[in-house]
């Protein structure tokens, strides 16, 4: 019996067991009724004489003689037990499953909402972690997403360095891939806050990973298959193997903000990457990317990058909480309008191209809480050709942010798109839930854009914050391919966009 049969049953038994419950109170006892209902006297009785007349609009006991009494306006006696019949039981028993299920899979965040009302374990968390203005702290960090995996570590954050909200960030972490090989970050981030003028903000940023074992999937919008005979070209087609390669990135970037008004911001980047590719690293698991692809056709695979690259964006922002009262970043009203063009100069005589990105996010207050609803389009792509770009700099979907449902970087080409809606809302004022549903895929150009092989993702998420921003974010989700995808993260601080490399 497949799960939606399963569903309809129990569906059906509680429908059932409503319908006995209503005709059980339907049919009570009319004797044990009127033992318990107030009885008009008789007109004919010897007492009725001396009962004085009502005045006009007075309400006597025949007026409410057949009604129900206080808390069984439903039409059930309350109170009274005459059993059940062998139905009822066996139909609760039944439902006693989901309902256990339910209760177990609630009982984390229950557990949760006691510790911190009991423990008090947000202040508790700030007086471990951050200074008394909660401005400096030094804490743990990490984060788990399917197809990636886990890292820990440790991070720093001072938004006060001098007075005038200049801000310094720093995480490094590291996670075990299998025995002795491990993933390694470093990054870290400045910002000058208002020192320079109240209208302008510039920063500078590094950052520093090596891993043994990225996912690789090919390029397209394919299915999975198994590896051919022999290495397949990537550039044509949309031949998808699982496999795995090595990945190293080191990047430094100037950055800019200008804010012309309140919700008007023209940004700049300008960075320079280098980049090195290889086989899956030794002892870490998975089918290598040189032995199901052909290591000639994956741009950039036996060289390396260097490039340089020019970013303008253009953003409109009028996200924010609809009260005082709401936490500070739960956006429950407002606007993300954004769109971005940047050049990619190679350094190692590479062809150049441009990228381009353009983001939308929208939110609705819908209720106190606050409850809302967000809906979200993402789009990019880069001018190039598959056999110019280097494979990792194609545009991607899937993972913990952009078509969530499918494992990290599942699908990547040319161009890629997606759009989701959320409905999200309040467990507590530290805690919201939210359900969404993603839907996109990527392209081989603008040319060929088209509604069919759509990839859709759906699932359910957590967010814990405290006064001063998330601590824990996570989601469980799944896709009309199959699969489950889990994402965690402790203490998002960078809080950066997509790196445009």
């Amino acid at each position: 019996m497949n799960r939606l049969a399963i569903i309809v049953l129990y569906l059906v038994l509680y429908l059932v067991l409503y319908l006995t419950s209503t005709s059980t109170a339907a049919g009570a006892d009319p004797t044990v009724a009127s033992s318990i209902t107030p009885v008009a006297p008789r007109p004919d009785s010897a007492d009725a004489a001396a009962q004085p007349r009502p005045r006009p609009g007075e309400v006597t006991a025949a007026d409410v003689q057949d009604a129900p009494l206080p808390g069984n306006e439903s039409g059930q006696i309350l109170g009274l037990d005459r059993g059940d019949s062998a139905f009822r039981i066996a139909a609760r028993g039944a439902l006693f499953v989901p309902r256990l299920a339910v209760a177990v899979a609630l009982s984390p965040v229950r557990g949760a909402f006691w510790a911190n009302d009991r423990y008090r374990l947000e202040d508790l968390y700030y007086r471990w972690f951050y200074n008394d203005d909660r401005t400096i702290g030094l804490f743990p960090t990490g984060t788990y997403t399917s197809g990636f995996g886990a890292t820990a570590g440790v991070g720093f954050i001072d938004r006060a360095l001098s007075g005038d909200h200049e801000s310094l960030a720093l995480a490094a972490t590291t996670g075990a891939v299998t025995g002795d090989t491990y993933r390694l970050s470093a990054s870290g981030s400045f910002r000058t806050g208002q020192r320079i003028a109240p209208w302008l903000e510039l920063g500078l940023e590094a950052n520093f990973d090596r891993h043994p074992a990225d996912p690789f999937y090919g390029i397209g919008n394919g299915n999975l298959t198994q590896p051919a005979d022999a290495p397949v070209n990537p550039q044509i087609g949309d031949i998808a193997i699982e496999t795995r390669h090595r990945y190293q990135e080191a990047r430094a970037a100037v950055v800019g903000d200008v804010r012309v008004t309140d919700g008007l911001h023209v940004l700049g980047t300008g960075a320079v990457t280098d980049l090195q590719f290889g086989p899956i690293a030794s002892g870490a698991s998975g089918t290598s990317i040189d032995t199901a692809y052909a290591a000639p056709d994956l741009v950039g695979f036996a060289t390396g990058v260097r490039h340089a690259y020019g970013e303008l964006e253009l953003s409109w922002d009028t996200r924010r909480p609809a009260t005082a009262w709401e936490p500070r970043d739960v956006h429950s009203t407002g606007l993300l309008a954004s769109a971005l063009a940047g050049r990619v100069h190679r350094l190692d005589g590479g062809a150049d191209f441009w990228r381009y990105g353009v983001e939308l996010q929208q939110y609705w207050r819908i209720a106190t809480g606050p409850r809302l609803i967000g809906v979200r389009f993402h789009g990019s792509g880069v001018t190039g050709g598959r056999d110019e770009v280097p494979f990792t700099e194609l545009p991607m979907l899937g993972g913990s942010s952009v078509l969530r449902g499918y494992t990290f970087e599942r699908f990547r080409d040319r161009v890629a798109a997606s759009g989701s809606i959320q409905y999200q809302w309040d467990l507590s004022h530290l805690v919201d839930a939210y359900l969404f549903t993603d839907a996109g895929r990527v392209f081989p150009g603008l040319d060929q854009l088209t509604a069919r092989g759509m990839r859709v993702g759906y699932g359910v998420g957590l967010e814990i914050h405290g006064t001063r921003g998330f601590v824990v974010e996570s989601s469980i989700a799944s896709s009309i391919d199959g699969g489950v995808v889990l994402s965690v993260s402790f203490n998002p601080i960078l809080d950066s966009k997509e790196r445009r490399r």
